[in-house]
């Protein structure tokens, strides 16, 4: 199973900043949690990109940048965020009505889609700028999570058939512009670069563990003085 997370965007437009006009991209990113039973616990997922050019983030609902980043070359509104490589966290379930958006702020906690499907997803609103000849968007490059720790490898974000979601309590569908999608998946041997114990196989015939030279699997040193696999992990 994966995690998936899609990026739609909604709309495409141009605003007017102090007679500086500017096109932005405004989006709604979910991370969707379809693992059976592993759960995002505390502290929360923390997602990271980077930029493919000089984008910046100009305002976010339902989450937050860690860092706004040198934003010194904008004069008349600052933005979000203008780091290259920003790192996203979720709001906690408090967070204030004017910075959530809906199916937001659930402290970066996700449950396992097989226990409890409503609380599997989360999702924040961003609006993108600093385009530059590109008004549509280029997607993000390099997707990380962290979810929490490492563990999780992003695949590259892909464009998808254009996402659609209901409105007016579903009487209503509306799709979104271009939408962006990248699965993540998890691995314990990236989530503990070095396992406390190890174990070595063998055949079912042979009445003495196979020796081997040293531990394949990454484990702790062996004993010096020892020539079986096992003997790494007799002191756990």
């Amino acid at each position: 199973m994966t995690l998936w997370i899609p990026l739609a965007i909604s709309r495409l437009l141009s605003t007017s900043i102090d007679t500086q006009i500017l096109a932005i991209w405004s989006a709604t990113v979910t991370i969707q949690n379809f693992y059976q039973y592993r759960h995002v616990d505390k502290p929360g997922w923390k997602l990271g990109w980077t930029w493919a050019n000089n984008e910046v983030i100009w305002s976010m609902s339902g989450a937050f940048a860690t860092q706004q980043g040198n934003c010194s070359s904008f004069k008349f509104q600052i933005p979000h965020c203008c780091k290259r490589n920003p790192e996203i966290v979720d709001l906690m379930p408090d967070a204030l009505p004017e910075n959530r958006s809906e199916n937001c702020c659930r402290g970066g906690l996700l449950y396992a889609y097989s226990i409890n499907p409503s609380n599997s997803f989360s999702s924040f609103e961003i609006t993108v700028g600093n385009l530059e000849n590109n008004s549509s968007g280029n997607p993000p490059l390099n997707l990380t999570l962290m979810a929490p720790g490492y563990g999780y490898t992003c695949g590259p974000v892909l464009d998808v058939d254009p996402s659609v979601c209901p409105v007016i309590g579903g009487r209503r569908e509306e799709q979104a512009l271009r939408t962006w999608k990248s699965a993540c998946t998890y691995s314990s041997f990236l989530a503990n670069k070095t396992p406390l114990c190890c174990a070595s196989l063998s055949t079912f015939y042979n009445r003495l563990v196979t020796p081997c030279p040293q531990c394949s699997c990454g484990c702790r040193e062996a004993k010096p003085t020892s020539a079986l696999c096992y003997s790494c992990m007799s002191s756990v």
